[in-house]
């Protein structure tokens, strides 16, 4: 709903932020709530402008030219929390959340010793900052907070973020320093899980299931704090405070500058590695019979120590070296452990299928085969040759495969026909029994 540009003080000499809203822009993006959107920059200027804490911006001027309205602060170089979570990989540490967690429990117990209260009702990510080599926070956005007034039943505004807003800032009550708790309590959940409350809010599994090395007394604080009922939860920030830093609460000292880091020199980058040729095709060969050598010439380092692997029986190689920076690597075949292809059998018929099967168990056909061979150097660069060729059974191969279909099919029937002579001849030669005469 703003921008924010970066700007020179001239008179103070300093570098400061001014958030600029425009009453036209504001209009057009929000026609029926523009007036409330102006009125809550306003009054986020005149919080801002009477409160005094590290962990907030601070703001030192606000002013108004034609239809847009100003605010200057001061600059924060660093990182919302939301910016540093889209890059992380794992959940952050446990210590360095506590960090971030006791100051924001000190800036909320502050806004919420004002008189009136000031709920910040917006606690999420993307409006906590770190500051630049530090793990000093500060607490952007006061755009929703509001002012707590006892006795009254709801909010008149409901805004909030879905995920880290608790249930009775959807309309179900009115907001006060509970509801922060629990947008905190969001909040630490899914810096020590990563697992975005937006997904499905109001629930949120055990952190130590998702986290193993979340402590269990950590992990009993935030789940007291996301308690969808109020009742529940911690009465007040410093109480969660003290639950979550248990004893370390005494000896947690404030954030300190990180040491800068001395980029590292660039790497310097080693020799390519040259390789000639960069494939090796040997076309059709015959199983079993010979197949003339390849050789290959690896370009390399001086005095680098070349290797050459093959992951199949069948290629091997020999590496022999010329000269301080080159090898040349003879690649040969074993013909003889070379995989031949397998017919496919036919499903028309039985009888054809019967056929089939026979032929695709005994006569062999050409294949064709796709490996590599690594060429490693002694520093750990290694690069894959691509290796191709198609193998073909010999003409003796195939003869014997189809004598032996010829062959099997032919006992095959033979016994058939013995079996059904078997026993059409039992049933033909079988007669009844003689029958005694009666007084013989």
């Amino acid at each position: 709903m703003a921008i924010v540009y970066k700007a020179q003080d001239k008179k103070g000499n300093q570098i400061v932020a001014i958030k600029e809203m425009s009453e036209s822009a504001i209009r057009q993006k929000n026609p029926d709530e523009w007036e409330r959107v102006l009125e809550a920059f306003e009054r986020e200027a005149r919080f801002l402008a009477t409160l005094s804490h590290p962990n907030l911006v601070r703001v030192s001027d606000a002013f108004r030219e034609g239809e847009r309205r100003y605010m200057v602060m001061e600059f924060v170089a660093g990182r919302t929390l939301e910016a540093m979570l889209e890059e992380q990989l794992e959940p952050f540490p446990e210590d360095r959340v506590l960090v971030w967690a006791a100051q924001l429990c000190d800036v909320l117990a502050y806004l919420h010793s004002q008189t009136p209260k000031i709920i910040y009702r917006d606690l999420k990510p993307g409006n906590v900052m770190v500051l630049e080599e530090t793990d000093q926070v500060k607490l952007l956005d006061m755009g929703i907070a509001r002012t707590y007034k006892p006795g009254k039943q709801q909010d008149t505004i409901h805004l909030g973020t879905p995920g880290y807003a608790p249930p009775e800032q959807y309309g179900k009550g009115q907001t006060d320093e509970r509801s922060d708790v629990y947008a905190l309590g969001a909040l630490l959940h899914h810096l020590l899980s990563l697992r975005d409350p937006a997904q499905k809010p109001f629930d949120f599994p055990p952190l130590q299931t998702l986290n193993p090395k979340v402590s269990q007394r950590v992990a009993d604080a935030v789940a007291r704090a996301v308690e969808k009922e109020r009742s529940k939860r911690f009465p007040s920030v410093q109480e969660m405070k003290a639950a979550l830093l248990g004893e370390e609460e005494t000896v947690l000292k404030p954030a300190k500058p990180r040491a800068k880091k001395k980029p590292a020199p660039p790497a310097k980058k080693p020799p390519p590695l040259k390789i000639l040729p960069p494939e090796l095709d040997w076309n059709v060969v015959v199983r079993g019979t010979p197949a003339p050598p390849m050789s290959l010439t690896v370009l390399h380092p001086a005095g680098a120590k070349v290797t050459a692997t093959s992951p199949v029986p069948w290629l091997e190689a020999e590496v022999v070296p010329v000269d301080d920076e080159t090898t040349e690597v003879t690649v040969r075949l074993n013909t003889s452990l070379l995989p031949l292809g397998q017919r496919s059998s036919s499903n028309e018929g039985c009888l054809q299928s019967w056929i089939s099967w026979h032929i695709a168990l005994l006569v062999p056909e050409s294949r064709h085969l796709t490996e590599s061979l690594t060429i490693e150097l002694d520093d750990g660069r290694s690069e894959k040759v691509p290796v191709t060729l198609t193998v073909a059974p010999s003409r003796s191969r195939v003869q014997l495969g189809w004598f032996a279909v010829a062959v099997l099919l032919l006992i095959e029937i033979s016994l058939a026909l013995f079996c059904v002579a078997v026993l059409l001849s039992g049933s033909c030669g079988s007669r009844p029994a003689p029958t005694a005469l009666p007084g013989f």
